[in-house]
C-alpha cells in the first residue's frame, strides 16, 4: 500500500506546529536563566570576542557577556541593559535607541553592524600620499546621513613642499569655506595635536582613511596604553592572548571615546538614495531645490541653477564632478 501523500498545506501546518514548540521551549529557557539572573543595570559595549561582548558596567569593571537571541546584532559603543548571571560574566537582555549606526557591506551585499552611537568621523588624509578629494566628499556624504560631525585631518604636514603647497592649501580653503573643521597635523613637528584633542572630548568619534595616510599611528599616539588595554579585554573575554577581530572603544585619557574598527575605511555610500547623496553636498543641495525642472539631471537642461552656479564660481568645479560621480555610482549599485 502506498504512503499517503501529505500536501503543502499540511507540510505548513505541522512546520508551524514545531515552530511554536521549539519557540515555547525556547521562552521556557529564557524565563528560567531570567530567575537566576541579578538586578537589571547600564552599560556600555566595548568590543565583541566570538559570540559574546566585553560590557563596560557603570563602576568602569569589564563584563563578560552572552546575547538575548532576540536583540539582533549588537556592536561596540552601543548603550545596552545587562544582568548579572555570575561573578564577571552576565546576560545583555536589551539595547537602547541607538542615535547612528555605522556599517559596511557583508557576504551577498547584506549590510553588517560595526559600530553604534557615533557622533563624530575624524577624516584622515595627508601630504603624501596626496589627498583623494573624491574619497573626502563620499566621507562627508557618508558622515552627513550618519549623522556625525566631520573633521578634516590632514596629516603629514611637514612635508608640505613648493610642489604639493597649493594643493594642500587649496584643499583646506575649500573645506573650510564650505563650513567643516580643516586640521593640519604632524608628529614630526608636534603640529595640530591639542587641536585634535581638543575636538574630541566629550565625542565618541572614529577615524577613517585610506592606508599610508598615517591613521594607525595617530591612534597609537593618541592611545599609548592600547596594548595594555587589548590585554585587558582579552582577559574579560577568557579568550586568552587573542585579539579581537571587531570594533573596539577606547577612553581617550584626555577626555572622549574613540572607536577603532577594521575595515572602517569600506563603509561608504550602500543603501543610500540620491537625495541622501545629495545631503552631503551641503553647498549643492539649496540650489538643486532652484533648478526650472524638478527632475532636472544638471546636464544640459535650461534654467539649471546648479550649472549656472558652477559657471560662475560659486561652487567649485570638482565638487560638482564628484556629486555627478557619485549620483552614477549610486546608480550602478541599484541597477
Amino acid at each position: 500500500m502506498s504512503k499517503r501523500r501529505i500536501s503543502e498545506q499540511q507540510k505548513r501546518r505541522i512546520e508551524l506546529i514545531h515552530n511554536q514548540r521549539r519557540q515555547r521551549a525556547q521562552d521556557t529557557a529564557s524565563q528560567t536563566t531570567s530567575d537566576n539572573l541579578g538586578p537589571e543595570q547600564p552599560g556600555r559595549v566595548i568590543t565583541q570576542f566570538g559570540k559574546t561582548l566585553i560590557v563596560e558596567a557603570n563602576n568602569g569593571e569589564l563584563i563578560h557577556c552572552t546575547i538575548r537571541q532576540n536583540l539582533g546584532a549588537v556592536v561596540s559603543g552601543d548603550f545596552i541593559v545587562w544582568q548579572p548571571s555570575r561573578e564577571n560574566s552576565g546576560v545583555v537582555v536589551a539595547v537602547e535607541s541607538r542615535t547612528s549606526l555605522l556599517q559596511k557591506p557583508g557576504f551577498g551585499g547584506k549590510l553588517k553592524p560595526m559600530a553604534a552611537n557615533i557622533n563624530q568621523i575624524v577624516i584622515v588624509t595627508s601630504v603624501v600620499p596626496e589627498p583623494n578629494p573624491y574619497l573626502i566628499d563620499r566621507y562627508l556624504v557618508a558622515a552627513e546621513n550618519l549623522p556625525a560631525t566631520p573633521i578634516i585631518l590632514i596629516n603629514k604636514i611637514d612635508l608640505l613642499n613648493d610642489e604639493n603647497k597649493n594643493t594642500i592649501e587649496t584643499l583646506k580653503t575649500l573645506y573650510t569655506n564650505l563650513g567643516y573643521r580643516v586640521i593640519n597635523a604632524s608628529f614630526v613637528i608636534d603640529q595640530g595635536f591639542s587641536q585634535l584633542l581638543q575636538s574630541l572630548q566629550n565625542q565618541t568619534s572614529i577615524f577613517v582613511g585610506l592606508s599610508g595616510v598615517g591613521k594607525s599611528s595617530l591612534i597609537k599616539h593618541l592611545l599609548p596604553d592600547m596594548d595594555i588595554r587589548i590585554g585587558e579585554l582579552s582577559a574579560a573575554s577568557g579568550e586568552g592572548t587573542h585579539t579581537t577581530t571587531h570594533s573596539t572603544l577606547y577612553h581617550l585619557a584626555q577626555g572622549g571615546d574613540l572607536i577603532d574598527s577594521p575595515g572602517v575605511r569600506d563603509f561608504g555610500l550602500w543603501n543610500m538614495s540620491a537625495q541622501d547623496i545629495l545631503q552631503g553636498f551641503r553647498e549643492i543641495k539649496p540650489l538643486a531645490a532652484q533648478c526650472r525642472f524638478s527632475d532636472c539631471a544638471h546636464e544640459n537642461e535650461p534654467d539649471c541653477a546648479l550649472l549656472h552656479a558652477v559657471e560662475e564660481g560659486k561652487v567649485r568645479k570638482q565638487r560638482f564632478v564628484n556629486y555627478k560621480k557619485m549620483l552614477a555610482e549610486y546608480a550602478s549599485i541599484r541597477s
